[in-house]
C-alpha cells in the first residue's frame, strides 16, 4: 500500500479517535455539571427534612424536578438507570414526607415511614454526590443531618426564629410571642377546606414574578389567600404591601444586574413571596425557604420591617443556593449571617445610587421607632455601635477577632460575631472607593459562588477565597492588597 494513503489512514482514524475521546470528555463534564445541580437541589430541600427530625415542625420543602427533567437522560446514560431510580426515589420520599407527618398517619406508623423516606433521600444524595465529584466528607456532613436526634424541649428553639434579622436572644427581651408555625404552600396556591386549590387571583402563575400576600394579622401560613398585590399590578395603597413588592422587586433586579443571576426563590416552581400584616405587632422579619415574612412592628421598639429594602434583601438572600450548604451555627453561621448583611447593604445603596462615601454602612436604618436611642440593627462601618437603649441594650458586635464570643446563645452567636466579616467588607469597599457593588461587591459575589463553600467554612476559609477571586479577577493590585489587609486588620489570618 502507498504510505501516503498509509499515513492519510491513520489520520483519519487518529482524529476519530480524538474526536470520540473529546466527545466523551464532554459528556463527562456535562454530568458533573448536571449532577451538582441536581445535588444542590436535593440538598436544600433535605434540610426541611432535618429539620422536621430535630424539632417536630414540618418546614415543608419546594422540590423542583426542573433540573432533574433537564439533565436527567445525560446522568442515565453515564450510569445506565441506577442513577434515574435512586433520585426518582428521592423526589418521590420528598413529597411524601408532609403527608408522614401529618395527622393522618398514626403516630406508631410516622417514624417507620419517616426513616424510610430518609433512607430514600440519603441514597439518592449520595448517588448524585458521586456523580457529582462532591467530596465524601460533604456528602456525609449533608446526610448526617437527617438522622433522628432528640429534640428539644425548648418553646424557643425553631431553627427559623435563629435565622430572622433581629436576633432571638434580643427578641427575647423585647416581646413573648410564640414561635410561628413555619407551613407555606406554594405561592400560586392555597388551601380550601382540606384542598390545595389554584389562587384565583393569579389567573396565571406562570406570567407572576412577585407576589405579596396579606396574612390579615394572622399567623397561619398554609391559608394564606389574599393577593395584595401580584405582578402586572400597580400599588395597593397599602405602605406594607407596596414597600414589600418594591423590595422583592429591587432584590432581584439587584441579583440580576449587578451579579448576573436570576433570583428564584423556588426554581421553577413559583414567584417570590413576602407575607405582610403577619400577626399583630410582630417585631420580626424571617426567610421560611419559600416565602418572605415581615413583621408590622410594635412601634414602641421596632416599626414597619417592610420600610427597610436592606432588611428584605437580607432575608431573601438567605434563599440564594450556594448558601444552603452553609449551617445557621457557630463561626459558619456567622459568616452565613454576614454574607446576607453585606449583599443587603449593598443593594440599599444600589437603589439609592451611593457611594462608598455617601453609604451609611448601616443595616435596618430607620426601623427603630423614634425614642429608642439607636440608629439601626447593625453597623458594618462601627460594629458595636448600631444602638445603646436601656431597653435594648448595648449593641454587642465585635469589629475584631479580638472581641469574638463563644457563646451557646445565638446558635453559637451568628448574629453576633458576623460584625467582623462585616467590618472586613467594609474595610475593602472604603479602601478601593466608588460604589461598593462594582469592586468590593463583585469579589464577594465570586467567593460566593465559587463552589469552595463547605459546610464547616470559617472566616479564614471565605478570606482565602476572597483573596483568590480578587487575584483572579484583577491580579496583583489594590483589590487583591485591599483584600488581604483588611482582613488581617480584623484579626483573620488567611
Amino acid at each position: 500500500m502507498d504510505s501516503t494513503l498509509i499515513a492519510a489512514l491513520i489520520g483519519a482514524a487518529g482524529g476519530g479517535v480524538a474526536t470520540a475521546a473529546g466527545g466523551l470528555l464532554r459528556t463527562h463534564s456535562n454530568a458533573r455539571t448536571a449532577a451538582r445541580l441536581i445535588y444542590a437541589e436535593l440538598t436544600r430541600n433535605s434540610t426541611a427534612v432535618a429539620y422536621y427530625r430535630r424539632y417536630g415542625h414540618w418546614a415543608a420543602p419546594a422540590p423542583s424536578r426542573t433540573a432533574w427533567d433537564d439533565h436527567g437522560p445525560l446522568l442515565a446514560r453515564k450510569r445506565d438507570s441506577g442513577i434515574f431510580e435512586a433520585v426518582l426515589r428521592g423526589y418521590e420520599a420528598l413529597e411524601a414526607m408532609p403527608f408522614i407527618t401529618g395527622d393522618t398517619v398514626s403516630e406508631e406508623a410516622r417514624e417507620d415511614l419517616a426513616r424510610d423516606a430518609v433512607q430514600r433521600l440519603v441514597r439518592a444524595i449520595t448517588e448524585i454526590g458521586e456523580v457529582a465529584r462532591i467530596s465524601k466528607g460533604q456528602i456525609r456532613a449533608w446526610t448526617s443531618r437527617l438522622e433522628l436526634v432528640e429534640r428539644s424541649a425548648s418553646p424557643l428553639e425553631p431553627a427559623l426564629l435563629h435565622s430572622s434579622v433581629v436576633p432571638l436572644l434580643l427578641l427575647e427581651r423585647l416581646t413573648d410571642q410564640a414561635p410561628p408555625q413555619f407551613v407555606l404552600r406554594r405561592a400560586e396556591v392555597y388551601v380550601e377546606e382540606g384542598r390545595v386549590v389554584r389562587n384565583p387571583d393569579l389567573a396565571s402563575a406562570a406570567d407572576v414574578k412577585h407576589v405579596v400576600f396579606d396574612a390579615r394579622w394572622g399567623t397561619d401560613l398554609n391559608s394564606l389567600s389574599t393577593v395584595a398585590r401580584s405582578t402586572g399590578h400597580g400599588p395597593a395603597g397599602d405602605p406594607a404591601v407596596d414597600e414589600a413588592y418594591e423590595g422583592i422587586v429591587a432584590t432581584s433586579d439587584f441579583l440580576r444586574e449587578v451579579f448576573g443571576r436570576e433570583y428564584v426563590a423556588t426554581p421553577g416552581e413559583g414567584p417570590i413571596a413576602a407575607v405582610v400584616h403577619y400577626d399583630r405587632k410582630y417585631n420580626n422579619a424571617f426567610w421560611n425557604g419559600e416565602v418572605l415574612v415581615l413583621g408590622d412592628g410594635d412601634d414602641r421598639i421596632f416599626t414597619r420591617f417592610t420600610k427597610c429594602v436592606d432588611i428584605i434583601g437580607v432575608e431573601v438572600w438567605k434563599g440564594i443556593r450556594e448558601l444552603s450548604l452553609i449551617p445557621y451555627d457557630g463561626q459558619a453561621g456567622a459568616l452565613r449571617n454576614s454574607i446576607c448583611d453585606v449583599f443587603g447593604v449593598l443593594l440599599k445603596q444600589y437603589t439609592l445610587d451611593q457611594t462608598v462615601d455617601q453609604a451609611d454602612w448601616l443595616l435596618g436604618a430607620g426601623l427603630l421607632a423614634p425614642g429608642v436611642d439607636g440608629r439601626a440593627l447593625r453597623s458594618l462601618k462601627d460594629p458595636g455601635s448600631a444602638y445603646d437603649d436601656a431597653v435594648l441594650g448595648t449593641d454587642p458586635q465585635p469589629r475584631t477577632m479580638d472581641g469574638y464570643e463563644h457563646t451557646e446563645h445565638d446558635n453559637g452567636g451568628v448574629h453576633l460575631n458576623s460584625g467582623i466579616p462585616n467590618h472586613a467588607f467594609y474595610l475593602v469597599a472604603e479602601r478601593l472607593g466608588g460604589k461598593a457593588w462594582e469592586r468590593a461587591g463583585q469579589i464577594w459575589w465570586a467567593a460566593l459562588t465559587s463552589a469552595e463553600l463547605h459546610e464547616n467554612v470559617q472566616f479564614a476559609d471565605f478570606a482565602r477565597l476572597t483573596a483568590a477571586a480578587a487575584l483572579h479577577r484583577y491580579g496583583e493590585g489594590d483589590e487583591h492588597r485591599a483584600v488581604i489587609d483588611a482582613w488581617s486588620a480584623v484579626g483573620v489570618s488567611e
